[in-house]
């Protein structure tokens, strides 16, 4: 399993930043470096009424980590990710499977 970990990615929290008008903007920072595998799981088309968009969910596999939680977003090359659920694949088992969304 170690070997197919052949992407690095960059876990992304949100940051509550000033947006200099009094307001309270977000931000996102670094939190953990990691190396994960992406497999695509599935994909459609969300129609709105001024728009059409494909959305890419996918399966991700990483070591365990603190660091990965639902909300947090994952920064690979030039693609980003939505975490949408960690799944733990038990006590035994270093990695866990992250449910995510590609975002545009």
């Amino acid at each position: 399993m170690l070997g197919t970990l052949n992407q690095r990615a960059d876990v992304l929290a949100r940051a509550p930043v000033a947006d200099g008008a009094g307001g309270i903007g977000d931000a996102w920072t670094t939190v953990a470096t990691i190396w994960l595998a992406i497999g695509a799981r599935d994909g459609g088309d969300v129609y709105g009424p001024d728009a059409e968009e494909s959305r890419v969910r996918h399966k991700l596999t990483a070591r365990r980590n603190a660091e990965l939680q639902a909300g947090r977003r994952l920064a690979v090359s030039s693609r980003t990710f939505r975490i949408h659920a960690v799944l733990d694949d038990g006590a035994p088992s270093q990695f866990v499977t992250l449910l995510c969304e590609e975002l545009p």
